[in-house]
Formats: C-alpha cells, sequence, structure tokens
C-alpha cells in the first residue's frame, strides 16, 4: 500500500481546507514536498484546490521546481479542461494527472485525454458524501447526480487508470478514514483505489493495507 501527500495549491501557495471549504494558508508547497520526499514519501499528489471553480491550472513553475529535486512519482490537476491543460502538467514533470470536473461538464474531452496519454496516467477523482451516498464535483459544489457505485463505474468506463475517493464530511477532520471503503475495493477489483479524507494514525494502516491501493493523507502530514 503506498502512501501519498496530497498538497492543495492556490496561487503558488500551500492550503487546507475542511470538507471542501475555507482555506488556510500553511507554507511553501515546494519545501513541504521536499521533506516529504527526504521522509521516503511513496508519491505526491499536487491538486489546484479551486481550479474548478476559478479555470485556473496548476502552476507549471511549481511542478517543474519540485520535479528538479525530487524522483518519485507526481500526479497533477486542478482546473485541466482540455488535452492542452494535461500536456502542460506532463511536460513540467508530473507523470498523472487527476481529474474530477472534467468527467461530468465535458465527458467527450476527458475520453480524448485518456485516448491521447493513456489510462494509467489518468487518476479519477471522486468527491463522496457518504451520510447520503452522493458524488460531488467543482469542489464538492454541484452534485454528479451519482451514488458511489454509478460514480466508480462511470469512471471505468472513460478509461480511468486509478481512482481517488475523498470522503467530503471526514476531509480535514482527523475522524478516520471509512472503513465503509474496504468493501467498496472489494467490489471495483479492475481498478486501483485511493482513499482520503480524514486519516488519523498510523494504527488505520491495518484496516486498509491489504484492500487499498493508497491512502492520500494532507492535514495529518501537514501539521504532523
Amino acid at each position: 500500500m503506498r502512501i501519498i501527500a496530497r498538497l492543495d495549491i492556490k496561487t503558488g501557495t500551500l492550503i487546507k481546507s475542511i470538507q471542501f471549504d475555507g482555506q488556510k494558508k500553511i507554507g511553501n508547497p515546494y519545501e513541504f514536498a521536499l521533506n516529504y520526499y527526504n521522509e521516503n514519501i511513496d508519491e505526491i499528489f499536487l491538486i489546484n484546490n479551486t481550479g474548478s471553480l476559478y479555470d485556473t491550472l496548476l502552476e507549471v513553475k511549481i511542478v517543474e521546481s519540485i520535479r528538479s529535486k525530487i524522483s518519485i512519482p507526481i500526479a497533477g490537476g486542478g482546473g485541466i479542461k482540455n488535452s492542452d491543460d494535461a500536456k502542460k502538467l506532463f511536460n513540467s514533470g508530473c507523470d498523472k494527472i487527476v481529474i474530477n470536473s472534467l468527467l461530468y461538464e465535458s465527458p467527450k474531452t476527458f475520453s480524448e485525454i485518456v485516448s491521447i496519454f493513456g489510462s494509467s496516467s489518468v487518476v479519477g477523482s471522486i468527491q463522496y458524501d457518504q451520510k447520503k451516498d452522493l458524488t460531488y464535483y467543482k469542489m464538492a459544489r454541484e452534485l454528479t447526480g451519482l451514488n458511489l457505485d454509478d460514480t466508480i463505474k462511470k469512471n471505468i468506463e472513460f478509461g480511468c487508470g486509478e481512482l481517488l475517493i475523498t470522503e467530503i464530511n471526514r476531509d480535514g477532520h482527523y475522524s478516520g478514514l471509512s472503513k465503509d471503503l474496504v468493501d467498496v475495493a472489494k467490489s471495483f477489483k479492475e481498478v486501483p483505489i485511493l482513499i482520503g479524507g480524514g486519516f488519523r494514525d498510523v494504527e488505520e494502516f491495518k484496516d486498509f493495507k491489504n484492500y487499498i491501493s493508497a491512502i492520500v493523507i494532507s492535514s495529518s502530514l501537514h501539521y504532523k
């Protein structure tokens, strides 16, 4: 099981929201990424936190500066609107891209990106409200109209090579990862499942290590 550090970035600054709402400034994403790399993290996700809301793309210079110092996989996302946006991120040093809103706003464009860059290069991001069994996009502002199972099926149908499921209500609360996602991972073995939202401590690893491909962590790492 991989451990992935998620760095949410807005206008060049590392931030952290709670339940996808409000952003607290934390520091320099380059410094945090380098620290996690030196601490042997498996991967780093660089996410332009409000990209889908404000039509902005993850800054290429941030990816380039981080890539220049680390050799582990980097995934970049947030605000990807077309294949040119995806190409910019790949050219700047990303190994994969993370996409959420585009699948619901322009499925055809999403398919084009997968066909150009390959399924293994695309991580489908799912924003999930477990209480309602509904999924969202645009920083959890817009409903997809689908439950979790159907959202996963849609992402698989469109060729996502990995799926990141983030539980909205747990995000930033250190309330523990949702153990129900183990059953989800068992049901969809055809694609690696990554989970995030509410990670509390290393004791949780034993509940997920045999079923989940990766745990994606932000607050617990940033605030140590």
